[in-house]
């Protein structure tokens, strides 16, 4: 399946709590190759596809994705189809980010169409415009501004959950519930409640899934790393237990995934319209202290690095 472009964008300093990065997609799938699996993470989607549908498999059945669709956070790979071109532009918002700047965000393992307010249909107009005019950073800038403006003009702040999820951010996922509710002076019930109306899930799946990611991350980098070093580093007491939670988010083990990651580091490391983002991969990746020696979108410099996996 032709990768005809990737890149991601470091959000503006005024972005960085919420939005964890923006991304760009243009692929073309083939009638011989028509399937993507989203891997899950610890991150809420907003999409905007401005080319070819995707279609989620759910078994046997299929049900065709908007334009625009917000993907909520997932247990579980995610099963997409597509036929042609999709030029996608995406908003990839921490956790507890989305509803700042949505009416509503998704549930867990849900990928639904947001219900926006009529200024993101302008928006979505004017982007789209500039996507088929093949001006992909335009497009990103265009919906930053925009996040921007609404950033600049909104009350809501989740402060409590915010302070919470960045902990586990972290500590990558390895802090108990009952002492994360402690630090934040709630009850447990408290912390969950509020967790769930702004995550759209529990402190408990979070950080099941910044752990995840954060393994997920510490593989693409560096595929040879000793597994059992690994799981003991994450908090895991045996090798069953982390194979199997593995396995229950990527349908893959540890080991497949890594000769997996072999295999990419080969390939796009002469892809030339292939653009990654360092990230390394034994830190957190939000980073509140560092977020003002960010680099806004002004002084962006997009040289080709390794290494946040592409879709597919």
């Amino acid at each position: 399946m032709p990768v005809r472009k990737y890149q991601e964008f470091i959000p503006h300093s005024t972005l960085q709590d919420s939005v964890k990065r923006f991304w760009v997609l243009e692929k073309e799938y083939t009638t011989a190759d028509p399937i993507e699996e989203v891997t899950p993470d610890a991150c809420v989607e907003l999409i905007f596809n401005f080319g070819r549908p995707y279609s989620v498999i759910a078994g046997s059945v299929q049900r065709e994705l908007p334009q625009i669709c917000l993907v909520g956070l997932l247990s579980k790979p995610l099963k997409l189809e597509a036929k042609g071109v999709v030029k996608i532009v995406a908003v990839r918002f921490f956790a507890w980010g989305a509803l700042a700047f949505l009416k509503k965000v998704a549930v867990q393992n849900d990928v639904m169409q947001p219900d926006l307010h009529p200024m993101w249909i302008q928006l979505v107009q004017k982007v789209a415009v500039t996507v088929h005019a093949g001006e992909y950073q335009r497009a990103v800038e265009e919906i930053e501004d925009f996040l921007i403006g609404v950033r600049l003009n909104i009350l809501f702040d989740p402060k409590r959950v915010r302070a919470a999820a960045q902990l586990l951010y972290h500590t990558q996922g390895q802090f108990r519930v009952a002492e994360l509710a402690d630090y934040c002076n709630l009850s447990m019930r408290q912390l969950q409640r509020q967790f769930d109306e702004t995550t759209g899930v529990s402190p408990k799946e979070l950080a099941r899934a910044i752990r995840f990611e954060s393994i997920r991350e510490r593989l693409m980098f560096n595929p040879n790393a000793n597994l059992t070093d690994l799981a003991y580093e994450f908090g895991y007491t045996d090798q069953a237990h982390f194979i199997k939670d593995f396995k229950a988010l990527t349908d893959k083990t540890p080991g497949e995934f890594a000769a997996e990651m072999q295999q990419l580091q080969a390939i796009f490391r002469d892809k030339k319209n292939v653009v990654f983002l360092q990230s390394p991969p034994a830190m957190p990746d939000y980073d509140a202290s560092e977020s003002a020696n960010k680099v806004p979108k002004g002084d962006r410099d997009d040289h080709e690095q390794p290494y946040h996996q592409p879709p597919g």
